[in-house]
């Protein structure tokens, strides 16, 4: 029995389910063999349980005589089965504390799990920690949170399970305030211990509550605690770093993980930290790691790493994605194609490669409004707006589907780019009229940048008057058209008035002085700046530019280098900046010569 008993229970603790085709000739030997004993039978009832093909056939193998084991093995059923087995329990045993825990897991209702809650309070058991901590993670998992409080309030004495239980089942509701209560009253508790999940549980409500500071008092208690070496609290405090943009303690908690240690969640994490802020080329960097480390990515992953090779316009980077995506089967796994799909559209068309986003958007099975605003946006930024609004006539005749705000915002960029006026007009009219959507100061703006490109300044400006406080982004579309159209008066109104917008920092300051200096007035110039000088304005930080270089051996090789104007950081700064300066001196050389030769003799190859 012994030599026989040991692979049952190497198949039972098996993650992977067993077959029907091994159960049967198995449970066959047994009984022919006369070895189906109490401790084999409970291992084989735990056998039946997990294949759903031999569910209807598990209550046979009870009878009054099996041992309460077996019956609680069986316990894991369905809830109909459950309920079954769990009267044939009653009939023959008394329940233990190991009996109500599965059949409150299975309630497939709240009005299931009183009655099990009810029957477990007549049987005696209700308040033991066993079949409390059930109780309670099936009362919050239907949002039933004032109902287990009042359990967990009656229990004579917790163990770290229940509170765990409590407070993660409290986080997971968007109860913070009261799962931080909880957690202090474990902290009072002097017999409670955390574990691992007790932390990670807390810093989650950190994290959604953007409670920084008690974040890093936790971060304390788990260096003082040894849970610092613990991967799920590890990505647990990175992710809280990142989302309170907090990218270099982030880095140091990743950093201090050991390479074997960190898992999926944890390059996730870190990839999540920069994207939250925006570091795309750090993101890049990253990245290349985790691919070295022969991490494979998933849906997290993608959706870091997409838009970072969108903003960089690392375009064999996102082929790289692209092929992994398609490889690995994520693009058919359901909805997950959709979003996998967009980040890719979104990547393609921000990386000027609008044809091979237009196949990905073909080959799609499904499309849902995020798609076609990519792709009405894609066209508009690359002036194919005729395209474009063919694109939103097809989404919402066609398909049917009601366009949104950054919808019918795509399709006035279209216009706004392709000259079509009327159109852009009446796409502003119909947003309140037919679709019911109350126009933003995106829409206003793009209406003014449109009727300014167009020379109708005055139209323009009425626009921009109705719209009232517009922000500074419209009144620096106004003013490039009464600069394009050399409406001098205009523009330096223009200015004065994005001057005061509070969002225009040192912006509308440059430009008021660029006018005057586009006017030839250099006294006025002079005193904009030196009124800029007093004020304590500064200009605001330089633009960043990305190169990708490398990539011959599949993309492997990659890199990604950023430069900011002036920056002298880059290890081969000293190289760069020499071919810089031979470019210009070439290129003064060429401007010298074109002013005595005709442009076309001028070879410079």
């Amino acid at each position: 029995m012994p030599a026989l008993h040991l692979p049952l229970r190497a198949i039972v603790s098996s993650p992977h389910p067993p077959t029907q085709r091994l159960l049967l000739p198995l449970h066959a030997h047994l009984l022919v063999s006369g070895r189906l004993a109490a401790a084999a039978l409970t291992s084989l009832v735990s056998l039946y349980a997990r294949v759903p093909a031999l569910h209807p056939a598990l209550p046979l193998l009870l009878t009054p005589a099996s041992p309460l084991p077996c019956f609680n093995a069986a316990l894991s059923l369905p809830h109909p089965l459950a309920l079954t087995v769990f009267r044939r329990l009653r009939l023959a045993h008394s329940p233990d504390p190991f009996s109500f825990p599965p059949l409150a897991a299975s309630a497939p209702s709240p009005h299931h799990l009183l009655a099990i809650h009810a029957l477990a309070l007549r049987c005696g058991l209700a308040h033991g920690l066993f079949c409390a901590s059930a109780l309670l993670r099936s009362y919050l998992s239907f949002g039933l949170a004032d109902h287990a409080h009042r359990l967990f309030d009656e229990l004579p004495r917790r163990d770290v399970v229940v509170w765990n239980t409590m407070l993660n089942g409290l986080a997971k509701l968007g109860c913070f305030h009261h799962a931080l209560e909880c957690f202090l009253q474990m902290r009072a508790d002097t017999a409670a211990e955390i574990s691992s999940f007790t932390v990670t549980g807390i810093l989650s409500v950190c994290t959604a509550t953007a409670d920084f500071q008690s974040g890093t008092t936790v971060h304390g208690m788990v260096i003082k605690s040894g849970f610092d070496h613990n991967v799920s609290v590890g990505n647990s405090l990175v992710d809280l770093y990142g989302k309170s943009h907090k990218v270099a303690d982030a880095a140091t908690v990743f950093n201090a993980m050991a390479e074997q240690d960190r898992d999926l969640f944890s390059w996730n994490s870190m990839l999540s930290a920069l994207h939250y802020s925006a570091d795309h080329a750090g993101t890049m960097r990253l990245f290349a790691r985790m691919r070295r480390a022969a991490v494979w990515p998933d849906a997290v992953t993608v959706a870091a790493v997409l838009p970072a090779c969108a903003q960089t316009a690392a375009l064999k980077v996102g082929r790289e994605v692209h092929g992994y995506i398609v490889s690995s089967g994520l693009a058919c796994d359901g909805a997950l194609s959709v979003f996998a799909c967009n980040a890719l559209l979104d990547m393609y068309a921000k990386s000027g490669a609008l044809d091979e986003a237009c196949r990905v958007f073909g080959w799609m099975r499904q499309h849902d409004v995020v798609s076609w605003n990519i792709m009405i946006d894609g066209y508009a930024s690359h002036g194919r707006g005729q395209e474009a609004l063919e694109l939103f006539r097809q989404m919402t005749e066609v398909e049917g589907l009601v366009p949104d705000e950054v919808t019918l915002l795509g399709a006035m960029s279209a216009c706004s780019h392709s000259g079509l006026v009327e159109e852009g007009r009446c796409f502003l009219k119909r947003m309140k009229e037919e679709f019911g959507l109350d126009p933003q100061l995106e829409h206003y703006a793009c209406v003014a940048d449109m009727l300014g490109r167009a020379g109708r300044l005055d139209e323009a400006r009425k626009v921009l008057e109705e719209a009232g406080a517009v922000g500074a982004g419209a009144w620096r579309a106004y003013l490039a058209a009464c600069r394009m159209h050399g409406d001098k008066e205009r523009a330096q109104e223009a200015a004065r008035m994005l001057m005061t917008t509070e969002e225009s920092g040192s912006g509308g300051w440059m430009l008021l002085a660029n006018t005057h200096g586009w006017d030839g007035n250099f006294e006025e110039l002079q005193e904009v700046r030196g009124e800029m000088r007093r004020r304590g304005v500064q200009k605001a930080a330089p633009g960043c530019s990305w190169v990708e270089v490398g990539g011959g051996n599949g993309g492997s090789g990659t890199v990604v280098h950023a430069f900011v104007s002036g920056d002298k950081a880059h290890p081969e700064a000293d190289m760069i900046y020499e071919m810089l300066h031979d470019l210009i001196s070439w290129m003064r050389d060429c401007s010298d010569l074109s002013i005595r030769t005709p442009f076309y003799s001028i070879e410079c190859s």
